[in-house]
């Protein structure tokens, strides 16, 4: 597996949405939307890289938005960024999707 630098000075923001841990759409869904947005393209036209293959949403989902246990929120703090393609994807603990295009050839 190659290492990817994700570092913020080369990247520029082209895309940010916020996702609602009660709203009708699950993280993936708001990942998808938010990255097929900054392509122009509709959700489903999104083929190549299968999410999943780039990150365990689940996995970010259940650490910063998931479930009670033992009656207390088990909400993560910090932030999480992994390459979509040619994007850098960002997702906060409060919901913050970014997507950043790379602006060095």
């Amino acid at each position: 597996m190659t290492e990817v630098d994700l570092t913020a000075d080369d990247w520029q923001l082209v895309e940010q949405a916020q996702y609602d841990r009660n709203g009708r759409h699950d993280l993936t869904t708001a990942i998808i939307t938010t990255i097929a947005a900054a392509e122009g393209v509709a959700p489903a036209e999104l083929k190549d890289p299968v999410l999943y293959e780039c990150v365990d949403v689940a996995a970010i989902e259940d650490s910063f938005f998931g479930p009670e246990v033992g009656g207390q929120n088990r909400d993560g703090v910090g932030t999480v960024a992994f390459r979509f393609g040619d994007y850098r994807i960002e997702v906060t603990n409060e919901g913050a999707i970014a997507v950043y295009a790379g602006t060095s050839a």
